[in-house]
C-alpha cells in the first residue's frame, strides 16, 4: 500500500465528544446491530466472525467514538469517505489512524497515555488474532441507546 497519502487530520467540525478502544464477543457481534435502525450500518455477511470460523467466545476489537451532535454528520462523512481498516500507529506521539478509500488516510487521535497505549496496543493484539476483523461505531453518546453507524472492518494482515 506503498500508493496510500500521508495521513490527514480528520475535519474539526466532524470530531465528536470521545473515543475509546472497545471489544464484543464474536458471537454477539452481528446480532448487537444487525437488526437495528443505524442510518449507516455496514455488516456484510462475508466479514461475519462465525463465518470466518472464529471462536464464538474471542473478542473482536474496535473503536467507538462518542460523536455527540456531530454523531449523524460524522456517520455520513465516514460513510463517504468508505472505512476499511483502523490502525494503531505507534511512535512518540501514537497515532489511530482511519484507512479508506484507495488511498484516503484520517488521524482519528492522537495519544500519549500509557494507559490509552495499552489499550492500544490489546486493540491490534486482538485484531491480529481474529484475522484482522475489527469494528467502527459511531454513536451519540454512551447510553447505548441510539447508533449513528456502524462498520465492521478487515484489515489484511500478514502472518510476518
Amino acid at each position: 500500500m506503498s500508493d496510500r497519502r500521508p495521513p490527514q487530520p480528520l475535519p474539526d467540525h466532524l470530531w465528536g465528544d470521545q473515543w475509546r478502544f472497545a471489544s464484543l464477543p464474536a458471537a454477539e457481534l452481528m446480532a448487537a446491530f444487525r437488526d437495528r435502525p443505524l442510518p449507516v450500518l455496514e455488516l456484510p455477511e462475508t466479514r461475519s466472525p462465525l463465518n470466518l470460523g472464529l471462536a464464538a467466545t474471542l473478542p473482536i476489537p474496535g473503536v467507538i467514538i462518542d460523536g455527540g451532535r456531530r454523531s449523524l454528520p460524522l456517520a455520513f462523512w465516514l460513510r463517504d469517505t468508505q472505512p476499511v481498516a483502523l490502525k494503531f500507529i505507534p511512535g512518540p506521539l501514537n497515532g489511530l489512524i482511519l484507512e479508506a478509500g484507495d488511498t484516503d488516510r484520517w488521524v482519528l487521535a492522537t495519544f500519549q497515555d500509557a494507559e490509552v497505549t495499552a489499550a492500544a496496543q490489546l486493540f491490534v493484539e486482538r485484531k491480529y488474532r481474529s484475522r484482522g476483523l475489527h469494528f467502527l461505531l459511531v454513536q451519540p453518546d454512551n447510553t447505548g441507546v441510539t447508533y449513528s453507524g456502524f462498520w465492521l472492518l478487515q484489515d489484511h494482515i500478514s502472518s510476518s
